[in-house]
């Protein structure tokens, strides 16, 4: 009975890899890192070794595919992230790193102070920097950015310090469940989305086609309740009435 959900979970789980590679975004490459060091713990603690070696050998075939084909560019820019991140350990930081994220970041924390308390105004990073955008010259061009390309920045200079910590605290609390929940229920693919999402948010911002479904799956970590008022008997009547 299970043979063919197999088949047809691993063909879903190769085209959804293709796919991530294709798009070749890193941050959603680095969300899915933390993702599958969820899987393996969870397959290791469960002893699904055979799971666990499949997932692996679908990843290392689908890279291979999409670089021989030359449909991603996500090998040379991770090798090139890396190096970024080793300067940046170091100490060496440039205004160019990260697709100039980090002259991004930088310039954005300068301002952190001045909107601590409510922020300069939802969706309103345009106007955060003296009532201007945040402008970088480039040549004989001129660089505007409205958002700060990092969620958790952003949600600090537009809402304030109530509002992030508010954030901070759903984020916390909804992992800690969704991870206590999965492990012991067998029911981690409820939080690996969650996880995923949190990860890539760091380089990336909110857009209204995602952020519908990022809520969803917060709300699905946390619909495990052990009450016992709720059980339901075999002759399917509800317990205690």
């Amino acid at each position: 009975k299970k043979n063919w959900k197999n088949i047809l979970y691993a063909i879903l789980n190769a085209l959804f890899l293709f796919v991530l590679l294709t798009t070749n975004t890193i941050s959603c490459i680095i969300g899915l890192v933390f993702v599958l060091g969820i899987i393996l713990v969870y397959c290791l603690k469960n002893k699904y070794y055979k799971k666990l070696i499949f997932i692996i050998l679908i990843a290392i075939c689908m890279t291979f595919i999409a670089v021989k084909f030359g449909k991603t560019k996500v090998i040379s820019d991770t090798a090139i992230a890396g190096k970024e991140a080793t300067e940046i350990v170091k100490g060496n930081t440039n205004d160019e790193f990260g697709t100039r994220r980090i002259y991004i970041w930088k310039e954005t924390i300068k301002i952190v102070p001045e909107h601590i308390w409510h922020g300069v105004g939802i969706d309103c990073f345009h106007k955060a920097f003296n009532g201007d955008s945040l402008k970088l010259k480039d040549g004989n061009y001129s660089v505007f950015y409205d958002k700060a390309h990092n969620e958790y920045l952003q949600l600090l200079v537009t809402q304030g310090i109530f509002a992030f910590a508010s954030y901070m605290f759903l984020y916390g609390y909804t992992i800690f469940v969704g991870l206590k929940n999965g492990f012991k229920n067998k029911q981690i693919y409820l939080v690996l989305p969650v996880v995923g999402y949190l990860v890539q948010a760091f380089f990336s911002i909110s857009v209204i086609e995602v952020a519908p479904i990022f809520y969803i799956a917060l709300g699905l970590c946390c619909t495990y309740e052990k009450n016992e008022n709720c059980k339901i008997k075999k002759d399917g009547e509800p317990k205690n009435g």
